[in-house]
């Protein structure tokens, strides 16, 4: 058999896996619906992005994010912006005092509660900065 009937076959039968593939089949044999392997599959390439952008632009991000911030401090400190601290923390929500033990055990049931796409996500995450 010569190379290029090899990957000819091995072509077709690419193609013909991916006409055939019925996603919807796939997740209820592995025991899921459709939907769950979609968001794990969009949070697992958002993840990954963050990831490789993270590692690649590190430096260049830290220090923009640091320069930006020492200008706003500054010009706060001169007076040039004034600065609704009350307003920001309403509109983050953050008007009563956090408890940050009640903080993180809610983080905590939440990746319980969607312990795929957190998984997909970790796993995106560092698979992106790896290759990044």
């Amino acid at each position: 058999m010569a190379v290029g009937e090899h990957v000819q076959t091995f072509l077709e039968s690419v193609k013909r896996f991916w006409n055939e593939f019925d996603l919807k089949q796939w997740s209820e044999q592995v025991g899921g619906s459709s939907a769950e392997a979609i968001q794990a599959v969009v949070y697992f390439a958002l993840s990954f992005t963050c990831g490789f952008i993270l590692k690649r632009y590190f430096k260049f991000l830290f220090f923009c994010l640091l320069v930006s911030c020492f200008m706003i401090m500054l010009m706060e400190f001169a007076k040039f912006v004034i600065i609704d601290w009350v307003a920001i923390k309403a509109f983050f929500g953050l008007t009563e005092p956090v408890d940050f033990n009640l903080m993180v055990s809610g983080m905590i049931d939440w990746v319980k509660n969607h312990i795929l796409i957190s998984i997909a996500s970790l796993v995106g995450f560092f698979v992106g900065y790896k290759l990044g």
